[in-house]
């Protein structure tokens, strides 16, 4: 199977008043041909950063550092920003952004607004530009395309403003595209209607999808593996069957705890102590450390290293070889 996207060892530095600092650091992974990848994390975790990185939209107060991102075999950070923009933006790799009311243009029609998207990718005329945008409309759900293209964002829903960004995200055909919570602030039936529609473009187009979310419900109906992020370094990561039903990092496992579920008794949720700590007060060894009740001396002072368990990959001293004790 092909991979779409690989992203190798990949740092992201941010300056701030308090000084320089990495929001990111050393992340890996991969997405294959028609696979769907979820990163999940708490807020703060590192998730939309990493995305917003592979798109190259990172803030001006921030730069990559290190590592490769290969997008269908070429890596896009040894091109020009110029090369990325007309050859890969919008023709490879397509981003749908988690609040559409601020990623759609407020003062130009939705019609404008796809076809300018077909016209700076495709070499096509504004008459073909259009009908590709209706038919692409039409084929995310949305009724009445003729009447949506003339209308602004605000006159619509908020469902139908994500399926427009569905919309524009698929006018070029991407390999791949990258969706960032794009299930925010919508009720129930709207995001399992969004969802469905997905997996439905992942079938006809082909295109393989990175979920960015915090929703591990989500996560369990479109997922193929998942990558768990916590401040800024991957802890674990493996296929969606395995990281469910045995999870092995303790924050994995946190997460999955506080899940509802309908066969629970307790009217309280479980929850993790503490929060993600601000990028510039990381603390030193194993981050997650001050919310983890195996953690030890040992995980206060040194970074765990990656260990395979099965077909995960986990960053936890709990997994590390055990020494050969000798007889004296």
């Amino acid at each position: 199977m092909n991979t779409i996207l690989e992203v190798k060892d990949l740092s992201v530095q941010f300056r701030t008043e308090e000084g320089s600092f990495h929001a990111i650091e050393h992340v890996s992974f991969s997405v294959q041909e028609q696979k769907t990848l979820a990163i999940v994390g708490e807020s703060g975790s590192g998730k939309s950063v990493t995305s917003l990185a592979i798109m190259q939209l990172i803030a001006e107060n921030g730069n990559i550092t290190g590592g490769e991102i290969f997008i269908d075999g070429q890596d896009i950070l040894k091109l020009s920003r110029k090369q990325v923009q007309h050859s890969i933006l919008g023709k490879k790799i397509s981003m749908i952004f988690q609040e559409p009311m601020t990623a759609l243009n407020p003062v130009i029609r939705i019609g404008e607004q796809i076809t300018e998207s077909i016209l700076e990718h495709q070499q096509v005329s504004k008459q073909e530009a259009r009908k590709i945008a209706l038919d692409t409309l039409k084929q995310v759900g949305i009724p009445s395309p003729e009447q949506r293209m003339k209308q602004y964002p605000h006159q619509l829903s908020g469902g139908m403003r994500q399926r427009v960004m569905i919309a524009m995200g698929l006018v070029t055909k991407p390999k791949i595209m990258i969706a960032d919570e794009p299930t925010t602030a919508l009720d129930v039936t709207i995001e399992a209607q969004i969802l469905n529609l997905l997996e439905e473009l992942k079938r006809t187009y082909k295109t393989s999808i990175l979920f960015v979310t915090h929703d591990l419900n989500i996560v369990a109906d479109i997922a193929d593996d998942v990558l768990v992020m916590y401040c800024g370094e991957v802890i674990e990561k493996g296929p969606v069957v395995d990281i469910f039903e045995h999870p092995r990092h303790p924050y994995t496992k946190g997460l999955l705890a506080t899940m509802p579920s309908l066969d629970q008794d307790e009217k309280v949720l479980p929850t993790i102590k503490g929060s993600v700590p601000n990028i510039s007060k990381r603390p030193q060894g194993c981050h997650f450390h001050p919310r983890c009740e195996h953690a030890t001396d040992q995980c206060r002072t040194t970074k765990p290293q990656t260990y395979q368990v099965g077909l995960q990959t986990v960053q936890c001293f709990l997994y590390a070889p055990k020494k050969e004790s000798s007889n004296a």
